[in-house]
């Protein structure tokens, strides 16, 4: 199956990004985020691979705690550039230390990654997300909820940076680099039909083929439920990703899917 890079991607993120001209006008809070995450990858098959990940956010250098997220799905590869997946996020934002609110997020997803046989390309990642908000009281979640559309488009590439071992080939450095768009519709969306735009940054130290550990810097952009107010965010991320391999054949000679989109797994207010 050949996929023909779309160029309409490039374009997409630069009509969506917002208008700095008319920055006057809007009232932009400025903050720095400390994100920690574990992702576990389980390959089954050839085609099937199952996925997960949790992790946590803090604000202000660990003072404000404000995000738990957890995260299941499965995926379906195609080949090896073209993968269908399906998942559930769950989240919990918090307020002084209390959950406030509770997110039930299935969500359907295409991943085009680039091919694997080149050294630089770009991955594309479409997402649809169906988000279900539920106000917690008292630590009880309450049956009442919102309800929201989420569309993202991700695009992002990944390049090698260096071998870090003669007797270990897999043991090597890389950049990674990715933008994503986020569009929310629904009956409940009024001011924040744009929802944000990430553009992260980070470098990844991969052990072997099972086991790597990244650090990324991510800006984000995003609309609030209030007209004319945005916040402007710098995130630092620490990950450990985790592969498995379930199926009777050999590491050698089982293929690994990378995602390259950073994060590799999303909580609620990313």
């Amino acid at each position: 199956m050949k996929i023909k890079w779309p160029i309409t991607g490039l374009l997409l993120l630069i009509l969506l990004w917002p208008n700095q001209d008319t920055a006057q006008e809007k009232e932009i809070i400025h903050r720095g985020e400390q994100w920690l995450q574990y992702n576990l990858n389980v390959i089954t098959s050839e085609k099937w691979q199952l996925f997960g990940n949790t992790g946590t956010r803090w604000r202000d250098s660990f003072e404000k705690y404000t995000l738990f997220f957890g995260r299941v799905g499965t995926g379906y590869n195609l080949n090896r550039t073209v993968r269908l997946s399906t998942g559930f996020t769950y989240a919990e934002l918090k307020r002084e230390g209390s959950t406030y609110l509770a997110e039930f997020r299935p969500y359907e997803e295409l991943l085009v990654r680039a091919n694997p046989a080149k050294k630089f390309g770009l991955s594309h990642r479409f997402r649809f997300e169906q988000r279900f908000y539920n106000p917690v009281v008292e630590g009880h979640i309450r049956s009442d909820n919102t309800f929201a559309l989420r569309f993202r488009y991700a695009l992002s590439t990944r390049i090698p940076i260096a071998i870090l071992s003669k007797e270990n080939p897999n043991f090597k450095l890389s950049l990674e680099i990715s933008d994503e768009v986020m569009i929310n519709a629904g009956r409940e969306i009024v001011y924040n039909v744009f929802d944000k735009n990430r553009f992260v940054v980070g470098s990844t130290v991969q052990f072997n083929k099972w086991i790597s550990a990244g650090l990324a810097w991510n800006n984000q952009f995003f609309n609030t439920s209030t007209a004319g107010q945005y916040i402007h965010s710098n995130a630092f991320l620490l990950q450990l990703t985790h592969t498995l391999n379930l199926t009777h054949k050999k590491d050698g000679e089982i293929p690994t899917y990378p995602n390259l989109v950073i994060p590799l797994s999303v909580g609620t207010s990313e």
